[in-house]
């Protein structure tokens, strides 16, 4: 009786994983399959000052930023760069409590011939609020009709704003975001995985009913905004599903895109891993009223794609634990035990080590299992109530 209900146990926790990672993906493609993911064409002004700029929105770029003297200039120059009208962009950067010259050289920047055009208001905050407290705050005092949020770390392309009024010209559609890339990567696991997230967002588009974007770049209606909760971990999931949860559309567009400069060492990627985790177990929480049937396909890319992933390492403790009990019966699992435990092994002493494996295969095996350590991490600290909501930038020295 115990080996059936173990057995039980160990394929009901094997199937769910299977189905995350694989059935999932799988299930998106064939439905997508024959649907076309309609782009709209957007105005190319080409830099020219036409009688149609009238018609664009009118636009907050909102930064956020916590000792980004590293690239606060060459943000700046980018956005100066881009193609919008100036009278229709307003730039708003927040210094939270900087404690390093963000400010200073931005100003610098700002004084640039190329970037004086640049409509940039830039506040500077004594103590740190929090990126949550400062987008409450500089979200709120926007009068523009659409709002759109950058890291200062990631330039975006050229024509990223004329994509995204082009969007939000339909009424239906309340959140664009973009494709996330960077100029160089951490690992070959780390492409392979936001390219497998890339392909992701694409099908879930396609379907109308992307969820969550990456807090490189996106953009949606002032007016559909609401405060986003104080505690909130992943602000750029819960601000654009409040949007959705009112009956609006979060599409993405791989035209637009934000590629980021900052290259972040093993030790600092494992670190912020483990601070989306904890946001991941939040949002999950919070948000499963999403799984309600009403939503639709929304419930059914929450519950495939978010809701299930804070889980994982509960499930693939069952797993583990359960085959670990049949391995005292049964050849097979003492074999399917003994790779589980290699697995692991290998990967918390590269951790140790704070470097990665040579080949490339093992690579991504490395980063999917790191990602999965990082989220059991997170998982603990977020019911433990270790979370906080402030921001904390980890040394990248190696």
């Amino acid at each position: 009786m115990i080996d059936w209900l173990t057995l039980i146990i160990f394929f009901m926790a094997g199937m769910v994983i299977v189905y995350h990672h694989i059935g999932y993906p799988l299930i998106l493609k064939l439905v997508t399959q024959g649907l076309e993911n309609t782009l709209p064409s957007f105005y190319h002004r080409n830099y020219q000052v036409t009688p149609l700029d009238h018609m664009l929105p009118s636009i907050s770029l909102i930064m956020p930023a916590h000792n980004e003297a590293d690239t606060i200039q060459e943000k700046i120059r980018n956005l100066a760069a881009l193609d919008y009208p100036d009278y229709k962009l307003k730039v708003i950067l927040v210094c939270d409590g900087c404690t390093d010259n963000t400010a200073q050289l931005a100003k610098e920047a700002l004084n640039e011939p190329e970037c004086s055009h640049l409509n940039l208001t830039i506040v500077e905050k004594p103590e740190n609020c929090g990126k949550v407290a400062v987008l409450n705050e500089a979200i709120s005092l926007s009068r523009c009709s659409v709002v759109a949020l950058s890291d200062v770390s990631s330039l975006l392309s050229i024509d990223s704003l004329l994509i995204v009024a082009a969007h939000l010209s339909n009424e239906d559609t309340g959140v664009i975001c973009g494709s996330y890339h960077f100029l160089q990567s951490l690992s070959v696991g780390e492409q392979a995985y936001w390219q497998y997230q890339r392909s992701i967002k694409t099908r879930e588009s396609t379907l109308g009913a992307t969820l969550g974007v990456h807090g490189a770049f996106y953009a949606f209606r002032r007016d559909l905004f609401d405060l986003i909760p104080a505690d909130t971990i992943n602000d750029d999931f819960t601000l654009p599903v409040q949007i959705i949860m009112k009956g609006y559309r979060c599409l993405y567009d791989p035209r637009i895109i934000a590629m980021e400069l900052e290259q972040a060492c093993n030790e600092m990627d494992f670190q912020r891993r483990k601070r989306i985790a904890a946001g991941n177990v939040q949002q999950a929480i919070r948000h499963a009223g999403l799984l309600h049937p009403k939503y639709g396909k929304i419930a059914f890319n929450f519950f495939s794609g978010k809701f299930l992933r804070p889980f994982m390492p509960v499930f693939l403790f069952m797993t583990l634990m359960s085959s670990a009990l049949l391995a005292q019966s049964y050849t097979l699992f003492q074999i399917i035990l003994f790779i589980q435990l290699g697995v692991y092994g290998v990967t918390a002493v590269y951790i140790l080590r704070r470097s990665q494996p040579a080949q490339k295969k093992l690579r991504v095996l490395f980063y999917l299992v790191s990602g999965h350590m990082a989220m059991a991490i997170g998982l603990i600290n977020y019911l433990s109530g270790q979370s906080k909501g402030q921001w904390k930038r980890v040394n990248t020295e190696t």
